[in-house]
């Protein structure tokens, strides 16, 4: 089934993935109010422009893990040498539910990301 609203997205990951996802997805929301939350292929993305290759940030949740996407490989690259562990995706880093502390790498991520997109923060 895939996900028509955001809600309904979240709704259907595990317990931890959906407060890790919310918590993106409210950081992005508040500091980043000009970016809209879009619906693309059944997930939330927050996406710059006409296409999903001109920018965005997303947030996906599995049983043990969030992973954040971005098109920005070599700013993904930088957050998963920061992370560690395994990390064999490309354009996503993927952070583990017992490892809070990683959770600074992925709103810096965000940020980096934002920026270089020329995207204000508020």
């Amino acid at each position: 089934m895939s996900a028509e609203t955001p809600e309904e997205y979240i709704a259907a990951q595990p317990h931890a993935g959906q407060a890790w996802v919310r918590e993106f997805h409210d950081y992005v929301s508040t500091h980043y109010p000009s970016v809209p939350l879009i619906m693309f292929r059944g997930v939330p993305m927050f996406r710059f422009g006409d296409s999903y290759l001109k920018g965005y940030v997303m947030f996906t949740a599995t049983q043990k893990e969030m992973s954040a996407h971005a098109i920005d490989f070599d700013l993904v690259d930088a957050a998963k040498a920061t992370v560690g562990g395994s990390q064999p995706a490309k354009g996503c880093v993927k952070v583990k539910y017992t490892d809070e502390a990683s959770k600074a790498t992925v709103r810096e991520l965000v940020d980096a990301v934002m920026a270089r997109h020329d995207i204000p923060r508020v």
